[in-house]
């Protein structure tokens, strides 16, 4: 896979002939196949097909992680696997060890996410869990801590609560829900060392792909092990997604990424085609198995046109973002807020590609280009030195946009005092700096709305100016509008959010990102494929898109 130009994974249905699936799958320009071991492949499809393995479900309710109240972890439902049971990786390992033998091409580890996504108290408290916990308390406070019978503790604060219990109620919760985070991690790191160390044994190549069940700061750090891993798209209603695949393409770097759409997505809420172009514009596609007719034949269509930039070496996957503004996402803030950072994060990236600015996701400082504007999306629970380094680069003239006020929080989550001083949507001057506030878009209690688009743009003139956009586009269709570079050239990647077909959009590129360039060349998934002029247009360059509907990109030569 790592030679391959996008990522597809097509799974086949309970029952369907694997020859039937093949050719769907190629019709639809998805691949590779996932197959479950069992399922006999013919020769010529299994070396390209990846074994399904179920990493996080038990094989029997006897070897299953434990709730709280003792049951076993799955809510009734599928028995969920212990993230720190040896037995489980060795089991793991050894399904891994026979689908190398049975010669496909990789694995798919199926939602070895499973326990942590049934939450603080729906699994973590089987013998094994314990025991690694009681070996952290160890670690974490020193030999002379006495050993604890943590489920005795978690029944009794159950019982005291009056509501809802979190990590900040429980006893030892902080500890116990990091712990908890970690194991995943761990495991998948095991189980992809295990199909390496395998797959160098057997001197042939073998991937590892890993499917999650949810997004989080856990499934984020644990895909870092695998060569590529396919996330759940479940979106907001009216959410375009591309908060969540700025957000896909931040943590997986260069590495493939997928996501499979949700029931809601394929009943029209999201449709695919749309889907599929929002992410094509990060360099991610979709999984699953897809509609047939005209849905998945402009899918597909998506996809020729993804694979045509990746052979011309223009794919968001080794380009760079133009970035105006960059999303800082913290992995702590996300833990310790429950997950409305990693929600205000991707309502922040929503608000303001609406307003065309060019706003990457970064997950560290550093990958945020001097120049940009840094943006705090709730950010509460930052770590000590996320905001040392916020609160320097914004002294030392930096621009700062925050929504809800950004406060720090200690190496176990405990909150902190704010670090940044009073701001408002005008701005005001913090040594060098100009710092923004807003209010917040995922607060603690109340219901979410997004940004007042005044006070947005009123904040956004603050920062970086009146009348200085990368991009801008005046239509009578909503457009999204990504722009990336290469070595020589800006792509502006193009989605039409709206049922109809754009036509007589015009788009408006900075002087500062298109240059003096006179021509462009547009190329889109439903044909075209033209060169079209740039004009002059005072401090921009402007060009009258041709018709298209779907997913399009205009390549300009600077």
């Amino acid at each position: 896979m790592p030679n391959e130009t996008t990522f597809a994974p097509y799974r086949l249905a309970p029952g369907a002939l694997p020859e039937e699936a093949a050719r769907a799958a190629a019709a639809l320009d998805a691949h590779p196949l996932v197959a479950t071991p069992a399922e006999p492949l013919p020769a010529s499809l299994v070396n390209r097909a990846l074994a399904d393995v179920p990493s996080g479900r038990a094989t029997t309710p006897s070897e299953a992680c434990r709730a709280a109240d003792g049951t076993i972890a799955g809510m009734g439902g599928t028995p969920r696997a212990c993230l720190s049971s040896e037995r489980q990786r060795a089991r793991v390992g050894e399904a891994v060890r026979a689908a190398l033998s049975a010669g496909f091409a990789g694995v798919c580890l199926d939602r070895p996410d499973a326990p942590l996504t049934l939450g603080l108290l729906g699994a973590g408290f089987c013998t094994d869990c314990q025991r690694a916990f009681t070996r952290h308390l160890v670690r974490e406070y020193g030999d002379h801590f006495q050993p604890i019978d943590y489920l005795s503790l978690a029944r009794e604060a159950v019982a005291q609560a009056s509501g809802a219990l979190s990590f900040e109620v429980l006893p030892f919760g902080r500890d116990f829900w990091r712990t908890r985070n970690e194991a995943l991690e761990r495991a998948v790191a095991d189980y992809a060392r295990s199909a390496r160390d395998a797959a160098r044994a057997a001197a042939r190549a073998f991937e590892v792909v890993v499917q999650f069940e949810a997004v989080g700061p856990a499934q984020l750090r644990a895909a870092r092990h695998a060569d590529a891993a396919i996330f759940p798209a479940s979106l907001a209603p009216g959410a375009t997604g591309i908060g969540l695949f700025r957000l896909l393409r931040a943590a997986m770097g260069r590495r493939l990424a997928a996501v499979a759409p949700a029931a809601a997505s394929a009943a029209g809420a999201h449709p695919h085609a749309r889907l599929a172009a929002v992410a094509a514009s990060c360099g991610i596609d979709l999984s699953g198995v897809e509609p047939a007719a005209a849905p998945g034949t402009e899918v597909a269509a998506v996809r020729r046109l993804a694979r045509q930039l990746a052979t011309a070496g223009r794919s968001p996957l080794v380009t760079t973002p133009v970035a105006e503004c960059a999303i800082l996402y913290s992995a702590e803030a996300d833990l310790w807020s429950g997950g409305r950072h990693r929600a205000a994060v991707e309502r922040a990236a929503e608000a303001l590609a609406q307003l065309h600015v060019q706003t990457p996701v970064v997950l560290r400082l550093e990958d945020a280009p001097p120049e940009a504007v840094v943006v705090l999306a709730d950010a509460v629970g930052v770590t000590p030195l996320e905001a040392k380094e916020i609160r320097r680069r914004l002294e030392a003239g930096g621009g700062v946009l925050a929504f809800g006020e950004p406060a720090g929080a200690d190496e176990v989550g405990r909150p902190g005092a704010t670090f940044l001083p009073g701001g408002k949507p005008a701005g005001v001057r913090v040594g060098k700096g100009t710092f923004a506030a807003l209010a917040p878009l995922a607060p603690e209690k109340g219901s979410a709305a997004p940004p007042d688009p005044a006070l947005l743009e009123r904040a956004l003139a603050a920062l970086l100016g009146k009348g200085r956009r990368a991009a801008s586009v005046a239509s009578r269709q909503p457009l999204l509008v990504v722009l990336d570079r290469t070595e020589g050239a800006v792509h502006a990647h193009l989605v039409t959010l709206g049922p109809e077909r754009a036509q007589g959009a015009t788009l408006f590129l900075g002087l500062q990102v298109a240059g003096d360039a006179r021509r462009a060349r547009f190329v889109s998934a439903d044909g075209s494929d033209v060169r079209i002029p740039m004009n002059p247009s005072g401090y921009s360059l402007s060009t009258v898109l041709p018709a298209f509907k779907g997913y399009a990109i205009l390549s300009v030569n600077v």
